[in-house]
């Protein structure tokens, strides 16, 4: 068979199929006219973003108030002035364009225990946009970050003939945190040092509490004290604490109860509580310092609000006590409680305690400290 006997057989359809194609073909032709009109007989849906809009103006009309940019159109009426950030008030901060909010938020700077060091400093605060801080820049009382040239900079040795950087600035020793004592000239020993004064309770009332610390010395003071900002409160504070005495019973209170009482208890009381288990109560209010960590100093500020509940004692029962019974006393050694045993077993039953310090079974310093926790019935 010829090629084209071949295809002339391939294109050949009997009545039937010849309809089915055309059939087929009107449909296909229906579909494509459907697809290309139907965007002229179906409404095209609309969004409506007017009431987007509306919220939107709204949100900008009630905002608008406490931003820069309302005080950024005063500009131009404004009497500017030299002032220093740390020590702003209200309306000098309304004189100078800044809204309440953004006044605000300088406090919680500064309430943070941070300071305004440098005039870039002041554009990190929350709302103060970059058109802003360029317009109050140069009346901005403090030094460029890189102007070493500053009254306020200094470049000194320390013990080790290291050259440091010094800034001083206005600040509150008692909220003041670690950057800060390291830019005042302070090494991290040194700030070690004052933090575990702060840490146990040590308060600056005024100026010269500073001088307590063993690393300030009278040079380094009179190099602070143009500087040291300490708020009248903190001033008034120990004048109040005095007004307000309360009995704390060390024999009773638990240690959440102790801290109630102000900052000494609360730095101190867990180790308060955990030393009288271990002593059997406290019979004399100077065993307090014998606890780890209290110190003289804070001791004496609430010696005479401590009461002592003698009564609740512990007392070791030296004719039936062992040495290991003994030996868990903080006063007693292993040597001497088995020194108390040994007489106890060759001599019998002892009638009184003074016997032993008559017979030297253990030092007469010891007896005093040992024998209100000891007993013989």
């Amino acid at each position: 068979m010829s090629f084209k006997e071949d295809l002339k057989e391939y294109f050949t359809f009997t009545k039937g199929e010849s309809q089915g194609i055309f059939v087929l073909l009107v449909l296909l032709g229906i579909v494509i006219i459907i697809n290309f009109s139907a965007e002229f007989f179906t409404k095209q849906p609309t969004n409506d973003f007017s009431k987007y809009a509306k919220l939107f103006a709204e949100f900008n009309s009630d905002t608008l108030s406490n931003t820069t940019y309302s005080h950024l159109l005063k500009y131009d009426t404004l009497n500017l002035f030299r002032f220093n950030p740390n020590n702003l008030n209200k309306k000098e901060a309304e004189q100078l364009g800044l809204s309440e909010y953004q006044y605000q938020m300088i406090q919680n700077y500064l309430a943070s225990g941070r300071r305004f060091k440098y005039k870039s400093d002041f554009s990190k605060i929350y709302s103060v946009n970059n058109e802003q801080f360029m317009l109050l820049r140069t009346y901005i009382d403090l030094p460029d970050k890189n102007n070493k040239n500053n009254s306020e900079y200094n470049v000194k040795k320390n013990t080790s003939g290291q050259k440091i950087n010094i800034n001083y600035f206005n600040f509150d020793p008692n909220i003041l945190d670690d950057s800060g004592w390291k830019e005042l000239g302070f090494s991290e020993k040194q700030i070690a040092s004052i933090r575990k004064y702060i840490n146990n309770g040590g308060k600056f009332y005024k100026k010269e509490d500073l001088k307590k610390l063993y690393v300030i010395n009278d040079k380094k003071y009179a190099e602070l004290e143009p500087y040291i900002n300490i708020p009248e409160k903190e001033k008034n504070f120990e004048k109040n604490i005095s007004e307000k005495h309360q009995a704390v019973d060390i024999n009773n209170l638990s240690a959440e109860e102790m801290k109630k009482y102000g900052k000494f208890w609360q730095y101190n009381a867990t180790r308060i509580v955990k030393y009288r288990n271990l002593l059997g109560g406290y019979y004399k209010k100077e065993q307090l310092l014998e606890v780890y960590g209290v110190k003289k100093e804070y001791y004496d500020k609430i010696a005479e609000d401590i009461v002592i509940d003698k009564s609740k004692l512990e007392k070791i029962n030296i004719n039936f006590a062992e040495v290991s019974e003994l030996g868990k006393h903080p006063y007693i050694s292993y040597q001497d409680a088995k020194k108390i045993i040994e007489y106890r077993n060759k001599n019998g039953f002892i009638n009184n305690l003074n016997i032993l310090k008559t017979k030297n079974i253990i030092p007469s310093d010891l007896f005093d400290k040992i024998s209100p926790y000891l007993k013989v019935k």
